[in-house]
């Protein structure tokens, strides 16, 4: 018997409500992350399924936001909203509804990188501001800022406060391959020691390199935390196809 597409639909919003709301360890979010300041980073928003975060995303106009596919592709843009201009889950800041889901047409676990199209604009302030797309890619050994509300461990509850840590470092595809085996094109590996890097929940944020938004949360290997690199979609290989699909 086929199941009807709404159905499915259905059950993937309501698993990734529950994952979101699941509370049974204390003081997660990025690993070992740091309290981000009001306005530290204004790209950064909450991507929400039914008003709960699920990911982490980026501004890069006032119409748009980057996310990865994995966050949004299966989910109608009704259930979807963005919450931006706060770094306080539990505030208000500004929240949108999504009006168009924007996988990557060759999306299918590889090219996992996806973009919302809002109902209304963005009112630009010291708190809510775009990021700049890579063009080009960024060296290796350059070190990388990573900002999310995701988890410590897994099924932990989610942090109020947004986290941020500059301890991971970009690796070249070689170095990449020959830790982890070979990697797509589109992938940007980020090194870093045990007890770093991002977790459940940090799925779809930004990395960032002196101001330019270089990935986006992919990833990870051997559970969150662990010493493996972590896997991020490479924005300036797919800068093109963003800057083509932005409103």
């Amino acid at each position: 018997m086929t199941i009807p597409s709404f159905y499915i639909a259905l059950l993937v919003l309501v698993c990734l409500v529950a994952e979101a709301i699941q509370s049974p360890s204390p003081s997660p979010r990025i690993v070992s992350g740091s309290n981000a300041a009001e306005g530290q980073f204004p790209y950064q928003v909450s991507v929400r399924v039914g008003g709960k975060h699920i990911c982490g995303g980026a501004v890069i106009s006032q119409n748009t936001i980057v996310t990865a596919a994995h966050c949004v592709a299966s989910i109608s843009p009704t259930f979807l909203t963005v919450q931006a201009g706060t770094i306080n889950l539990t505030e208000a800041g500004t929240i949108s509804q999504v009006a168009r889901v924007i996988p990557h047409p060759n999306y299918n676990y590889d090219n996992d990188i996806a973009l919302l199209e809002l109902s209304e604009p963005l009112n630009y302030s010291n708190v809510i501001r775009p990021i700049t797309l890579a063009t080009t890619e960024t060296p290796a050994g350059e070190e990388v800022t990573i900002t999310g509300w995701g988890r410590l461990t897994d099924g932990g509850v989610l942090p109020e406060i947004l986290q941020y840590s500059r301890k991971l470092t970009v690796l070249s595809d070689q170095q990449c391959a020959r830790i982890a085996g070979p990697i797509n094109a589109g992938i940007q590996c980020l090194s870093k020691v045990k007890n770093r890097g991002f977790c459940d929940g940090d799925d779809g944020g930004p990395a960032v390199h002196k101001g330019v938004l270089i990935g986006i949360a992919s990833y990870y290997s051997d559970g969150c935390g662990s010493s493996a690199p972590d896997g991020y979609t490479k924005v300036s290989y797919y800068n093109r196809w963003l800057v083509a699909n932005t409103f």
